[in-house]
């Protein structure tokens, strides 16, 4: 339980730690605790003192009682976490942390990983504080930086306590698989003058007929052409009507977002972020559109935002 050269197992995900997963040892004030049952150990040693042994015997069970205390803090414990909808490469992405099936309240400390085997932070800002009531309803917000596109590398989260006394702190560190993609950092620039296919994507239109098709007859209008008047309708019901056609359809314009839009010797990350930034662009604007990656088309579908940024996030 108390320090040892061994290094703690990291908790695995969707399990409470166990013993072998904690990292237990002695506070400022635990140590000082030790130190007083030792003196008072050798007091009543060396003068038979049975007041010194009480003591020291009363104070050895409050210490071990404390340190199982502590314990308890992280065992039987587990905590999920949210991955973000979506982050952009240089920004933060911020994770929800739960405690699934908490039935107890918990005062615990948390840091990354990476930042503890730093050492370069002062430990007021290291640590961020976390008090899990028992309805198990405490969300933690925990920002992770976003460097590059690709998938998103959750660092270890260091987790300690040293509630309820403060005799001890036990930490665990727990590791977390991703799933969640980067995106490139939209790179803003001059739109250039992209392909555009007539009718290519809207293959669910019926053909246009030139608006020759009938579409339903309505009361004849004063001062309207007599071309459109529906005679065998006026001969059987004495009504004049009208006949009313279809307007032509307007054939959709495809906007092709490629990569051959750019010079041969950009970088796959600029060209990704260029091509992020059209992406949102032509999402902005309400525009159909195509992109056109080496080897992969991605043509207009249900989600097309999402498929093209996770593509670009993971070329």
């Amino acid at each position: 339980m108390w320090p040892s050269r061994k290094p703690p197992q990291p908790a695995a995900i969707g399990r409470s730690p166990d013993l072998a997963a904690l990292h237990c040892r002695p506070t400022r004030l635990g140590t000082g605790l030790l130190v007083t049952i030792l003196l008072l150990w050798l007091v009543g040693l060396n003068y038979q003192a049975n007041l010194a042994y009480a003591a020291a015997f009363w104070l050895a069970g409050f210490l071990a009682v404390a340190v199982l205390l502590n314990l308890r803090q992280l065992l039987d414990m587990q905590i999920d976490v949210s991955m973000p909808d979506e982050v952009f490469a240089g920004g933060t992405a911020v994770l929800s942390l739960t405690a699934t099936n908490n039935t107890r309240r918990r005062w615990l400390w948390l840091c990354s990983e990476d930042d503890f085997l730093r050492a370069d932070k002062t430990d007021d800002k290291l640590w961020q504080p976390w008090h899990i009531v028992s309805d198990g309803l405490s969300v933690h917000q925990w920002p992770i930086p976003a460097l590059m596109r690709g998938y998103l590398r959750v660092p270890p989260l260091r987790t300690a306590a040293v509630a309820p006394f403060g005799m001890s702190m036990v930490q665990c560190v727990w590791h977390w698989p991703s799933d969640a993609v980067v995106f490139p950092a939209p790179i803003p620039h001059e739109l250039p003058n992209g392909r555009e296919h007539g009718g290519e994507t809207d293959r669910k239109r019926p053909p246009v007929q030139g608006g020759d098709d009938l579409s339903y007859l309505q009361p004849h209008q004063q001062g309207a052409s007599l071309q459109h008047v529906a005679w065998k309708t006026y001969a059987k019901t004495g009504q004049m009507l009208d006949k009313r056609f279809e307007e032509p359809q307007t054939a959709v314009r495809n906007t092709v977002i490629s990569y051959l839009d750019y010079p041969a010797g950009t970088s796959k990350d600029r060209l990704a972020g260029l091509l992020c930034f059209r992406v949102l662009e032509a999402e902005r604007r309400g525009q159909i559109y195509t992109l056109e990656l080496p080897q992969r088309v991605i043509p207009p579908q249900k989600g097309q935002r999402e498929i093209c940024l996770t593509a670009l996030g993971l070329w």
